[in-house]
């Protein structure tokens, strides 16, 4: 059987070095970013996307999550008659990501 080697050298970047394991507090930190971004995107624009027949149509943008689930009950209500042929998802919509776009921070002025 071969020993198992932990803590090489300071710099090993390993999965198995006990001291690089994230604590409570770093794992909290990215639960309460997680939930911050989760409620930020219902107040972004979102769309209201409806599939029905193997044609996908677009509706929206709307000014945040709430009133694309009102259109999404709108629509619910005026298609009853087809309702289980149709589905519904509304999305948030987010500005588009453009590497280019996006200072360097060596290009931020300090």
């Amino acid at each position: 059987m071969g020993a198992v080697i932990t803590n090489r050298c300071a710099d090993d970047p390993s999965p198995d070095r006990a001291d690089d394991r994230p604590t409570r507090a770093a794992l909290q930190l990215l639960v309460d970013h997680m939930i911050s971004e989760g409620v930020a995107d219902l107040d972004r624009p979102h769309v209201l996307t409806i599939t029905e027949g193997g044609h996908t149509y677009v509706s929206g943008p709307y000014a945040d999550a709430q009133a694309a689930l009102c259109a999404l009950e709108d629509d619910r209500r005026a298609n009853a008659d087809v309702v289980g042929e149709r589905s519904h998802r509304v999305t948030p919509l987010l500005p588009p990501f453009c590497p280019h776009l996006v200072e360097r921070p060596a290009d931020v002025d300090g």
